[in-house]
């Protein structure tokens, strides 16, 4: 016979949702890699501070976006 445990349900539903704070480092570490790839290989001149500033609003635009998805399938 099979039991009903709702602890047992939340524990399977946390595990099955998607990581996008690894998604979202990932996705940093890809652009900084490419860019510093893309400087070697064609000269090209990064600006640091704009670098960190661009990648900090892309990864909490990507952050917001990813909350708002979230809110929604919960509905």
């Amino acid at each position: 016979m099979s039991q009903h445990f709702p602890q047992h349900e939340a524990e399977l539903e946390a595990q099955s949702k998607f990581p996008t704070g690894t998604l979202v480092f990932g996705l940093i570490l890809l652009v900084v890699g490419a860019l510093l790839l893309a400087g070697l290989l064609f000269g090209i001149q990064l600006n640091g501070p704009l670098l960190f500033i661009g990648l900090l609003g892309g990864a909490g635009l990507i952050l917001v976006i990813s909350g708002i998805v979230a809110a929604r399938r919960t509905r």
